[in-house]
């Protein structure tokens, strides 16, 4: 949960956000065993999304209160990666791309289960996967991260 949060990209404060699944959980109305994983899935990428777009709403806020009165108002410590290069490049995925990479890779999910958790027929997340991947080993091969 905690991997897949953090490469959303949605959102910094991953650990709230973390917490926020589990308060979800706990006062839900858990679905059946056997839809249990993708509804799980599906409740972890919209909490992301919500608190990205919390996110760039302070943001928002804080660059408006920067042109009023420009102060540094900035408190937010930098995100640090294993591999810088690895998460510019998924940084620079569309949203739908980055969240599809993040259940395959980081949650070892199958198939099914992400076209469960996106909401998308199975041929979209062959293709979204399909697409982050080249996408992906273009941009490590631009950095020269990649050799064949």
């Amino acid at each position: 949960m905690h991997r897949i949060l953090f490469l959303q990209g949605y959102c910094d404060e991953v650990d709230d956000a973390v917490q926020e699944v589990f308060i979800k959980v706990f006062r839900a109305d858990l679905p059946a065993e056997e839809v249990f994983l993708g509804w799980f899935y599906r409740l972890i990428l919209n909490t992301g999304r919500d608190l990205g777009r919390r996110r760039r709403t302070r943001q928002g806020l804080a660059q408006r209160l920067e042109q009023v009165a420009p102060a540094r108002l900035h408190d937010e410590a930098p995100q640090v990666a294993a591999d810088p290069a690895l998460r510019a490049a998924l940084g620079d995925l569309a949203p739908e791309l980055r969240e599809a990479v993040a259940l395959r890779y980081f949650a070892d999910l199958p198939l099914e289960q992400i076209a469960a958790a996106q909401d998308v027929p199975l041929g979209t997340v062959k293709s979204r996967l399909h697409t982050a991947m080249k996408r992906l080993r273009e941009a490590l091969e631009t950095h020269g991260f990649v050799h064949d």
